[in-house]
C-alpha cells in the first residue's frame, strides 16, 4: 500500500519540486530558478509525498499586506498549486491546499488560472475579493504628451502605494516586486513609471512574442489606453495587453480570491501581476 504525507518542504527538495513546477506549468527554467534564488527557503512549500516522491506542492508567498482603509493586516498567497498529472482526481491537491491554509496566520489569496477554477476555490473556503479591468489593442499613431522611464523596486513600490491610496489593496513587499523586477527583466521590459499627459502612472511590463503584456498599468483618471500607446512606443511594439485596477462604477471581470474575505467592501480590490 502507497504511504502518503503531507509535510512542508525540506532542504534537498528543490531538485524534485523544480521538476514538478516544470512538469506541471511547463515554464522556463531562468523563471523558475528565479523564484527559487529570491523567494523561496525550505518550509515555505507544503507538499503532499507518495512513498517519499513528491508528486504534488503549493509555496505559501508572504506577498505583503492586505490594505483596507485604515486596516493592515499580513497577507500571503496560495501560489502555484500543481500535482502531477499521474497522480491527479484523487484529492490530492485539495489536501495540500487545506494543509497551507492551516498555516497562514492572516488572510489567504489564490489567483483561480481558469474560470472553472472559481468554484473550486469556493469549496475550500475563498470568495472573490479582487477584481481587474483587461484591455488589449495597438498603438493608434496619434499624438502622445509623455514619458516611459524605468524605475528601482522601491521607487515603483513608493509609487505604486502612493496611487492606490484610499483602495483597497495588496501592498506588495520588496521581495515579491524584486522577484517582479527579474521576471520583466527576463522578457525585455522592467518597472515603469508612466507620465501620460500631467498624470504620473506605474507599470510592470513584459514583452511576449511582440506584444507588451502589462500586468499592472495605474492610471488613477487618464486615459489607460494613452498610457499604454505610450509603453508601446517605448519599447518598440505595436500592440498591448494590460490589467488595471477597476475604477468605482466600472464593469470589470473577478480576478482572485481570498479567505476569509472583508464584509462590506464596495470599492474594487487590487491585487497585482499575479506572477503569471
Amino acid at each position: 500500500m502507497s504511504m502518503e504525507e503531507i509535510r512542508p518542504s525540506r532542504i534537498g527538495d528543490e531538485a524534485e519540486l523544480k521538476s514538478l513546477w516544470k512538469t506541471v506549468f511547463c515554464d522556463e527554467d531562468e523563471y523558475i530558478d528565479s523564484f527559487f534564488e529570491l523567494l523561496y527557503s525550505p518550509g515555505m512549500a507544503r507538499v503532499c509525498t507518495i512513498d517519499n516522491k513528491i508528486v504534488s506542492a503549493a509555496y505559501i508567498l508572504r506577498l505583503g499586506e492586505l490594505v483596507t482603509g485604515e486596516d493592515l493586516r499580513p497577507c500571503s498567497e496560495v501560489y502555484a498549486l500543481g500535482t502531477l498529472p499521474e497522480y491527479r482526481r484523487r484529492g490530492i491537491a485539495r489536501r495540500v491546499l487545506s494543509a497551507a491554509m492551516r498555516d497562514i496566520p492572516g488572510p489567504a489569496l489564490v489567483v483561480p488560472a481558469e474560470a472553472e477554477l472559481f468554484n473550486y476555490y469556493k469549496a475550500s473556503g475563498f470568495a472573490p475579493y479582487f477584481k481587474t479591468v483587461e484591455l488589449d489593442g495597438t498603438d493608434r499613431d496619434g499624438n502622445l504628451e509623455g514619458t516611459v522611464t524605468y524605475a528601482t523596486v522601491r521607487g515603483y513600490a513608493a509609487l505604486r502605494e502612493e496611487l492606490l491610496r484610499g483602495a483597497p489593496h495588496i501592498d506588495l513587499g520588496i521581495p515579491a516586486l524584486t522577484f517582479q523586477e527579474r521576471v520583466c527583466f527576463m522578457y525585455g521590459g522592467g518597472l515603469c513609471y508612466v507620465v501620460c499627459g500631467r498624470e504620473r502612472c506605474a507599470a510592470i511590463v513584459e514583452l511576449h512574442d511582440g506584444v507588451a503584456k502589462i500586468p499592472e498599468l495605474i492610471v488613477t483618471s487618464g486615459d489607460r489606453r494613452e498610457a499604454a500607446e505610450l509603453i508601446c512606443r517605448a519599447f518598440g511594439v505595436q500592440s498591448y495587453s494590460l490589467r488595471s485596477p477597476a475604477r468605482p462604477g466600472e464593469a470589470a471581470r473577478e480576478f482572485a480570491m481570498l479567505s476569509p474575505s472583508p464584509a462590506g467592501n464596495t470599492v474594487p480590490a487590487w491585487f497585482g501581476p499575479a506572477f503569471d
